[in-house]
C-alpha cells in the first residue's frame, strides 16, 4: 500500500510553548464575559488557556487559533468548523461550546469550552496502567453513546483516541477534539481524494485506504481505543526504524492483519467485552455494528461488571486540543469536598475491616 502522508491531527498533544514565546492573550484581559487567567499550552492549531467565566463563576477553556494558520483558509476552516459542529450538539457525553467569537488585529477566531478537570482516559492508562474490564466496559459505552449522537447529526469524529476521551469533574466521559471531523457539506473541500487523516493507531481500514467514511469508522476507531485502555497497547506496532515507516506498516496491518484478540494480554479480561471489542474491529465495515447497536452493548457489559469511570489521582485540566495539565493546589485552596468524604469514607471501611478481623481472631480463640 503507498499510503499518502496523513494531516495534521487536531488533537495531539503540545509541546511546551518556546522560551521567548509570549502568549496571545494576557493573563487579565477579558473576552467577553471570560477572564483570561494564563496559557495552558499549544496544539497543532492555536493556543489553549485557563480562564474565569465572572457571569457563571466557573472555569474555562479558550481555544485561539495559532498566528501561522491565519493565513491558511483551510487550517480555519476546520478550526471553525469544530466550533460550529461542538455548538450544533447538545449531549452529556460530548464536550459542550459556550461561545465563539474573534479577538485580535487581524481577528483570530476563538471559542470557549468545557475545562475537563478529571483528565483524560490516556492519562488514566498513563497513571494506572491497563484498566480494568468494568472501567473499560464504562468508558465505550459512554464514548458510544456521545458518537452515536455525533453520527445521528451527520458528525464523523475520524480521530477516535484515548487522549480524546475526556472526564469532567464530575466523572462523566466527554468527547473531545472535533477538529478532524467529517460533515458531509464541507469535507469535499477540506479533504482531498485519498488523503488519510487520523492517527494510525486507531484508524480504520477504509480510512486507511483513503476512501469515505461513515460512522462505522469511528465504531472501529473506539474498539481500537478500548483495545489499548485494557491491554496497555495499540491493538498493532512495527519495529521499522522511521515514524513514517512505522505509520505506513501499522496502518497496512489495520487492513491486512487479523483482528487480535485482547485475552491474549489480558487473560483475565471479561470475554463479552473481549468480544465486543473484536465485534468493533471487524475489518469489513458493513459488519460492523452502528453505535445504535454497539452502545446498548457496551452498557449492558457495564451494567453487570458494576463499573465505574474514575478519576486521576491529581487535578488535572484537560482542554479540547489534547493539552492535558498537571495542577498542583495553590496554598490555601483545598480539595473538593467530595474528595475529601472519599478519603473519610475510604478510613473508615478500613477500621471497620481491621475491627472485623480482630473479632474473628478473638472468636476462633
Amino acid at each position: 500500500m503507498n499510503a499518502p502522508p496523513p494531516e495534521p491531527t487536531a488533537g495531539q498533544h503540545p509541546t511546551a510553548p518556546a522560551a521567548g514565546d509570549k502568549p496571545f492573550l494576557a493573563p487579565g484581559l477579558h473576552l467577553g464575559r471570560y477572564r483570561i487567567a494564563r496559557r495552558l499550552g499549544q496544539g497543532s492549531m492555536g493556543e489553549v488557556y485557563l480562564a474565569h467565566d465572572e457571569e457563571l463563576g466557573r472555569r474555562a477553556a479558550i481555544k485561539v487559533l495559532g498566528a501561522k494558520h491565519l493565513a491558511n483558509p483551510t487550517v480555519r476552516e476546520r478550526f471553525l468548523r469544530e466550533a460550529r459542529a461542538l455548538a450544533a450538539l447538545s449531549h452529556p457525553n460530548i464536550i459542550p461550546v459556550f461561545e465563539s467569537g474573534q479577538v485580535g488585529d487581524p481577528p483570530r477566531p476563538y471559542f470557549a469550552m468545557e475545562l475537563l478537570e478529571g483528565g483524560d482516559t490516556q492519562k488514566l492508562l498513563d497513571e494506572r496502567g491497563p484498566l480494568p474490564s468494568a472501567v473499560v466496559a464504562v468508558i465505550g459505552a459512554q464514548a458510544a453513546t456521545g458518537l452515536g449522537e455525533a453520527a445521528r447529526a451527520l458528525l464523523i469524529h475520524r480521530d477516535v483516541k484515548p487522549s480524546n476521551l475526556g472526564i469532567s469533574r464530575q466523572g462523566v466521559l466527554k468527547v473531545t477534539d472535533f477538529g478532524l471531523a467529517k460533515t458531509s457539506a464541507i469535507d469535499r473541500k477540506l479533504t482531498g481524494k485519498g488523503l488519510v487523516v487520523g492517527t494510525a493507531d486507531y484508524i480504520a481500514p477504509e480510512q486507511a485506504r483513503g476512501e469515505e467514511v461513515d460512522e462505522r469508522t469511528d465504531v472501529y476507531s473506539l474498539g481500537c481505543t478500548l483495545f489499548h485502555l485494557l491491554t496497555g497497547r495499540p491493538p498493532y506496532h512495527s519495529n521499522e526504524p522511521t515514524a513514517a515507516q512505522q505509520y505506513v506498516e501499522v496502518m497496512r496491518a489495520h487492513i491486512n492483519r487479523p483482528i487480535p484478540d485482547p485475552r491474549q494480554d489480558v487473560p483475565n479480561a471479561d470475554p463479552e467485552l473481549a468480544q465486543a471489542i473484536m465485534l468493533l474491529m471487524t475489518k469489513e465495515r458493513d459488519q460492523r455494528p452502528a453505535f445504535a447497536e454497539a452502545a446498548p452493548l457496551l452498557a449492558r457489559i457495564a451494567t453487570r461488571l458494576g463499573g465505574e469511570l474514575p478519576r486521576v489521582s491529581r487535578r488535572i485540566f484537560t482542554v479540547p486540543t489534547g493539552v492535558s495539565v498537571l495542577r498542583e493546589l495553590p496554598p490555601g485552596e483545598r480539595a473538593p469536598a467530595s474528595s475529601r468524604w472519599r478519603t473519610v469514607a475510604a478510613f473508615v471501611a478500613l477500621l471497620l475491616s481491621a475491627a472485623a478481623l480482630l473479632l474473628a481472631l478473638w472468636n476462633r480463640r
